[in-house]
């Protein structure tokens, strides 16, 4: 038998190394860490006290085996019982245990010497195999060692930084070395290979190379004819109660116990006898004890029956493994049923596979967890390790991707210009925030009304219903507006009014510019001053006042500045509006009365004036109405005509001093004309003589 012990510290890559080996190899990988774990799960089954190191007293009676890579305890198969989360929990009470350790070395042993073996841990080349042909003490950096862990835990969800993982990593050594039952420490023949700059392939390369040199080749060149999983007939040379003995050839024996018969018959000596031949498979290859010339081939007649089940079992774990795999890289989220909770979390079932919630990856508490035992809950998967056949997932993860895809989907539901309802769950500065169902959008203050709002609080309240118009969506960013869904009030301003139009309003304000005049509930119109009358004297100080009904015609709407204007002027008639009449022009006028320093006096169909001092250029009149009675017309001159302010100045005195200097000026022209050829001179001289 050929013993390959592989110790060193934690991360340093031992149980991945050793594994591959004894595939290469074609030995036997030998879990110390599974004898642990298989302990612990019958002490469970037993419901012993596991402190209580008088517990373990079936150990006696506890038969442990490995073959093919799967674990057996009293006849069962428990390589997947043993990975359970609560092995898992407990595994490092009967660690502590020295009767376990004990125990489980003598046995480790004893594996060891029936079959060609490869073993990991911390104390394999010093207690459990210190006879091993070959001893490696496996290392490597610190540094190299906490990013390895780092990785894995990454792998689970787990975040730490280098320093924090260095630091624990140098905690466990010390723990680890300085132990007192076991500790670690490399052995005094023991070759160290530093894995820190080395790939698996090299660190794998290097002890088999070894392995070579030590003679495991050499050892089983002798044994080349026969190989495990070989069927071999011999002759049956002896039986008893357990077992039955064979020999093949000529140096060659074979045994095949009671426990390696597929079908066990009541009693092996009455089924089989002395002579006969027997067919079985190679399970192992030793040497006998007494002649070591002399092989000894161990058989089995149900080993290609448990290697067939083996493979099915093995088929159908990597079946699930590769199915969790494509379940995290698809990063599905998949509903599992709460099995139990323990301290550290819950177990849950998918699939016919166990699966770990831890508590710090639950959103729910652990009495929370209890209450929905046999119920599902979704969660993601975190980590899969094929080798421990361990599966963490995470309930955090798969409601907040939940919440993702339903928010996605509710995004993806709105589009612009949709009519939503929602409920304000906040009250900004500048807007309000909008819940609707599983997505929010903001509503700017800008897009409450069609009119500033410049305090949001005055006009909303969180918890108030309201109805939006979706105007914007822009990623994750959803814009909406109230004032979209009403008519904007200019429009229904347009819609009443129109230029031209006349009506009654109501006189809201009045202000030194004019009348302001209400039109709709938002809006009014301006009536400037000079709108109110034709006549500029004419005031409506102390004639109009506020709340008043006034009619005014609208004569401009401006769609850019939002305004209206009014004039009540335009509703009534202006009966200066034909009186174009220039200064000096004679008109025909009719005295109506005598008034203050003149007399009223009309044209056509406006009133004038006519001053009394200009009714005569002969004499001093006193009263208009002395020189021309009422009803009288008469031809004046216009002194002064000003349609806008209604005024109309006339002069029959003008006229009169009009024809005076028309007789002056025709005098002069004729006195010229009588002194035609005569100088200034000869007239001069003409004078002189005279």
């Amino acid at each position: 038998m050929f013993k390959i012990a592989i110790d060193g510290p934690a991360g340093a890559g031992k149980s991945t190394i050793a594994k591959i080996i004894a595939k290469k190899l074609n030995i036997e990988y030998i879990d110390t860490g599974a004898m642990y774990r298989a302990v612990t799960l019958k002490a469970l089954r037993l419901g012993v006290d596991m402190e209580d190191e008088n517990a373990y007293e079936f150990l006696k009676t506890t038969v442990l085996d490995i073959c093919n890579g799967r674990f057996i305890m009293d006849g069962e198969d428990v390589s997947e019982s043993i990975r359970t989360v609560e092995v898992t929990e407990n595994v490092s009470t009967p660690s502590k245990i020295g009767v376990v350790r004990e125990f489980l070395v003598e046995y480790q042993r004893k594996i060891s010497d029936s079959k060609s073996v490869i073993m990991d841990g911390r104390d394999i080349g010093t207690v459990v195999l210190p006879n091993a042909e070959l001893k490696i003490y496996l290392i490597a950096s610190v540094e190299c060692r906490a990013k390895r862990r780092m990785l894995e835990r990454e792998q689970s969800g787990i975040f730490k930084s280098l320093e924090e993982t260095m630091l624990e990593i140098e905690t466990r050594d010390h723990k680890d070395s300085t132990r007192k039952i076991s500790p670690l420490k490399c052995a005094e023949d023991a070759i160290v290979v530093d894995s820190s700059n080395m790939t698996i392939d090299e660190v794998v390369s290097e002890i088999i190379k070894l392995v070579n040199e030590r003679g495991l080749i050499k050892m089983s060149e002798k044994n080349e004819k026969y190989y495990v999983g070989q069927t071999v007939t011999g002759t049956v040379t002896g039986v008893n109660s357990n077992a039955i003995y064979l020999e093949i050839e000529e140096g060659v024996k074979a045994v095949i116990y009671a426990n390696d018969l597929l079908e066990v018959p009541g009693k092996l000596y009455l089924e089989y006898s002395e002579g006969a031949e027997y067919t079985a498979q190679v399970k192992s290859i030793g040497k006998d004890k007494k002649n070591p010339n002399v092989v000894v081939l161990y058989l089995s007649t149900k080993l290609a029956y448990e290697k067939e089940q083996a493979e099915a079992k093995e088929k159908a774990l990597q079946e699930k493994i590769a199915q969790f795999h494509a379940i995290k890289e698809a990063d599905e989220v998949i509903n599992a049923k709460v099995l139990r909770t323990t301290k550290n979390g819950a177990e849950l079932l998918y699939n016919n596979t166990k699966l770990f919630l831890s508590y710090k990856h639950s959103s729910l508490s652990e009495d929370a967890l209890k209450q929905l035992k046999g119920e599902e809950i979704p969660v993601i998967v975190l980590y899969v390790n094929e080798e421990r056949h361990f599966i963490s997932v995470s309930q955090i993860a798969a409601e907040k991707k939940q919440k993702r895809l339903a928010k996605e989907a509710a995004y993806g539901a709105l589009e612009v210009g949709q009519v939503v309802e929602g409920e304000v769950v906040s009250i900004l500065a500048y807007g309000a925030i909008v819940k609707l169902g599983l997505v929010s959008g903001l509503l700017h203050a800008s897009e409450i009304d069609h009119f500033p709002v410049r305090d949001v609080k005055k006009v909303l309240s969180v918890g108030k219903k309201v109805t939006c118009k979706v105007i914007k969506i822009d990623e994750e960013k959803i814009g909406l507006s109230m004032k979209a869904l009403t008519t904007h009030p200019w429009e229904v301003l347009k819609e009443k009014y129109h230029v031209g139009d006349v009506f009654e309003g109501t006189v809201k304000k009045i202000i030194p510019a004019g009348l302001i005049i209400e039109l709709t509930p938002e809006y009014s119109g301006l009536m400037p001053k000079m709108e109110y009358s034709w006549l500029v004297n004419e005031k409506y100080d102390g004639v109009v006042n506020e709340g008043d009904k006034i009619l005014v015609k609208v004569m401009n709407i401006d769609d850019k500045k939002f305004r209206v204007s009014l004039s009540h002027r335009e509703t009534i008639e202006n009966a200066w509006s034909g009186i174009k009449l220039r200064k000096g022009e004679i008109v025909e006028v009719e005295v109506v009365r005598d008034v203050e320093r003149g007399a009223e006096v009309t044209y056509k169909t406006v009133t004038g004036f006519l001053p009394v001092n200009e009714v005569s250029s002969a004499k001093r009149v006193t009263n208009v109405t002395d020189e021309f009675a009422a009803g009288t017309k008469v031809n004046a001159m216009v002194l002064e005509c000003d349609p806008n302010r209604a005024k109309l100045v006339v002069s029959v005195k003008a006229i009169e001093v009009a024809k005076e200097r028309e007789s002056f000026d025709s005098y002069m022209k004729e006195q010229e004309q009588e002194n035609t050829g005569s100088t200034i001179g000869d007239l001069l001289g003409d004078a002189l003589k005279k």
